[in-house]
């Protein structure tokens, strides 16, 4: 029997005769800097983008595409033409209390597991009957375990072929079946795709797009825009990159795929950073101030809070603790679960226009689901 699966593992992990194909393109992917990368898109240039899991030493680049619309920078794009309505509704409507504005690692965020580390293949049963993933098989190993939380998500990744799965309400593992609520397998290579996934998460966006990694801090820069659920969606309607209606909330509201960004300067920054425990917890807080000022965050899901996603301890924890980012005490806040207070004010805060108003040149390609 373990023979069989070992096999069957070897053949599954290939990619179906892709293995060769994910090499080759590893072997020729050309990495260059995010502006570097959008002017190239924007003259109609192929980008290949790879991405490390995990190992320290392997340089890390940013998943998905340079013109997914949380990997371009906010600068030079439009403006919501509501802006003032919509900032006051994140700061006021947003989190559980006004300006409220939180860091997470722990529950309700996603671990990242990579298939090379898997034990084995095994099928996937789901209690939704239309999941796109109930009695496919997926790589899994015995010892991965969803966030804490009720929404118990995973991601996995297939770095030499660019798969990623997404996994919901995982349940456990018995009788080597996955037990989960819904599931699916994001069409295409999570290098380079640059549109959102109707199947996956709230706002119809993959998992991964948004999500903070140690690797990032680590190198100093994050060139995406976060991850920000939120309590007070709309029920009415969504905006661009979004692509469904979550519909678990009537009413009126910030609207799926909505776009913020702080207007703050490097002095801004820099003064804030003063309140910060020094050492890499303050180092660590300016790379995601900038990071928030210059490629903002997108309403991905709805919460009860407002809470910005970082990969979870599961997977990321012992990385967190030496970027300075495991939970400490800091006066009267914990660290670095308050970290933004005093940097997000109310006047700071502007909205977007949704992707589908960006200029031209960086306009998402589209992929056939």
């Amino acid at each position: 029997m373990r023979e069989g699966r070992s096999a069957r593992r070897e053949f599954l992990l290939s990619g179906f005769g892709l293995a060769g194909l994910g090499a080759a393109l590893l072997g020729s992917a050309a990495t260059v800097p995010a502006g570097a990368a959008l002017a190239q898109a924007a003259e109609g240039a192929e980008i290949t983008q790879v991405v490390a899991t995990r190992p320290e030493d392997a340089e890390y680049i940013r998943p998905y595409g340079p013109r997914a619309p949380w990997n371009v920078p906010v600068h030079n794009l439009p403006r919501h033409e509501a802006n003032d309505y919509y900032a006051w509704s994140l700061w006021n409507d947003a989190p559980s209390r006004p300006g409220n504005f939180n860091l997470t690692f722990e529950s309700y965020t996603y671990p990242v597991y990579s298939a090379t580390e898997a034990t084995d293949w095994f099928p996937v049963s789901t209690t939704w009957a239309n999941s796109r993933i109930n009695y496919h098989w997926i790589p899994w190993n015995e010892s991965w375990e969803p966030a804490p939380g009720t929404d118990g998500q995973v991601i996995i990744l297939d770095p030499p072929t660019g798969r990623e799965w997404n996994l919901f309400q995982v349940q456990g593992f018995v009788e080597d079946t996955v037990l989960a609520t819904n599931g699916s397998l994001v069409p295409g290579d999570y290098r380079t795709r640059e549109v959102g996934f109707r199947p996956s998460r709230g706002a119809g966006i993959p998992y991964l797009a948004m999500l903070v990694r140690p690797e990032e801090i680590r190198a100093g820069v994050i060139q995406h825009a976060l991850s920000l659920p939120i309590r007070n969606t709309s029920g009415e309607y969504y905006v661009a990159p979004a692509t469904k209606l979550e519909g678990k909330r009537e009413g009126e509201g910030i609207p799926e795929g909505m776009r913020f960004a702080l207007d703050v300067s490097e002095a801004d920054i820099l003064e804030w950073a003063e309140t910060l425990p020094e050492g890499q917890t303050r180092r660590s807080g300016i790379i995601i101030a900038r990071a928030l000022r210059d490629y903002g965050w997108f309403v991905t899901d709805i919460s009860g809070s407002a809470h910005f996603q970082f990969e979870a301890n599961l997977t990321a924890g012992e990385e967190w603790r030496e970027l300075g980012l495991a939970p400490q005490p800091h006066g009267s806040k914990v660290m670095p679960r308050d970290m933004l207070d005093g940097l997000m004010t109310p006047e700071r805060i502007y909205v977007i226009a949704p992707s589908d108003q960006y200029p031209p040149e960086f306009m998402a390609r589209e992929f056939e689901d």
